[in-house]
Parts: structure tokens; sequence; C-alpha cells
């Protein structure tokens, strides 16, 4: 099999395979909210108090960014997962909580920044949802 076809079978795997579940919503939202600073991307996997909290930041990032215009340069972002637990169902609703750990370095390479984040993810109406995140 020539290199091109097997890049597009792997591309055409990665585009059909399923979405909907805790851990892709979430690492979608870690990559669009830490890595690219979109939030806007972002929002799109958020429900109930994590979509709270972006429309808030997308208000205060309005006075220095318009819509659409890209991030500034960004720094270069790692991140694993560190754990996962699932609460029990109560009242039908099981969320999924996950705990990553982001390590940034400066374009240089010679600072580097950890982090921990921790996301909450629920089934709404069918679709797997980022309801809360915090860092520390």
């Amino acid at each position: 099999m020539k290199p091109r076809y097997a890049i597009l079978t792997i591309l055409l795997l990665v585009a059909c395979s399923n979405r909907n579940t805790p851990q892709a919503v979430t690492e979608d939202f870690i990559y669009n909210y830490y890595k690219l600073a979109n939030q806007e991307a972002a929002l799109q996997l958020t429900s109930g108090l994590a979509t709270e909290m972006l429309e808030a930041e997308i208000g205060r990032l309005q006075e220095v960014r318009a819509p659409g215009d890209p991030a500034p340069e960004m720094p270069k972002m790692e991140y694993k997962q560190t754990g996962k637990e699932t609460s029990s169902e109560v009242e039908n609703v099981t969320h999924v909580l996950f705990n990553y750990q982001l390590t940034i370095k400066n374009r240089g390479g010679k600072t580097t920044h950890t982090r921990k984040v921790v996301i909450t993810t629920e089934n709404i109406d069918g679709q797997w949802r980022v309801v809360n995140f915090d860092e520390y």
C-alpha cells in the first residue's frame, strides 16, 4: 500500500471514530481550550456551569480579541491523563471526572510550568458534555 493511501485510511478512521464519549469530549475540550486557546470551539462541547464560565471569559476577552481572531502565539503544551473517576448514578445522571496534568513550555523551552486540571462530563440528551472544569 502506498504511504499516501495508508495516511488517508488512518485519517478516515479517525474522522469516523465516535467522539461522543466522555474521554473524547474531554480531550477535545482540552485541545481547544488549553492548547489552542479557542474558547468558542471549546464552548461547543460544554453545558451548564462550564458554558457559563466560558461565555463570561469570552465576554471579558472581547475587549482584546475580536471574534475569529487567532490567539496570540501559544507556548508548547502537552497534557496527560492522570486519573478518571465515575460517580455513582444519582437521579439517572452519571458524571465522569477526569484529572489531567498540563506541562507548558515557553517557546524557548527554558521555562516549564505544570498545572493540574479537573474536568467533569455528563451525558445530556445522548451527548457527552463538559459541565465543569477547574485548574490548580
